[in-house]
């Protein structure tokens, strides 16, 4: 439910415990690297409940917002949700061993 700008109630069903996320990066696609010179990973959030979950990239513990694409809506998977992020980035980038990774999911 919503009430006015930026207030929202969320019900969570009775007997219903909340679920933490897995969280899983996949690596870019050595042809996407090869023929775009790009590296897009891939976030899988998975197994969690309820489905108001947000997931941040952060490179070097930066939060970043370019190229990053999330799925508007969780997907629900029986008793539980899932929510895919895409952070792409050059190849050069990608192939900076100085350069950490991380997708970090959060209940809102």
């Amino acid at each position: 439910l919503t009430f006015g700008v930026g207030t929202v109630l969320r019900v969570i069903e009775k007997d219903k415990e909340i679920k933490p996320p897995a969280v899983a990066i996949f690596s870019p696609s050595k042809q996407e690297i090869q023929q775009k010179s790009k590296a897009t990973l891939v976030c899988l959030a998975s197994g969690f409940y309820p489905d108001h979950l947000n997931l941040v990239w952060k490179v070097n513990g930066a939060k970043r917002t370019e190229g990053v694409g999330t799925d508007e809506f969780s997907t629900q998977d029986g008793t539980s949700y899932s929510l895919t992020s895409r952070l792409r980035m050059s190849a050069q980038e990608w192939f900076n061993p100085l350069n950490r990774f991380e997708c970090v999911a959060s209940f809102f």
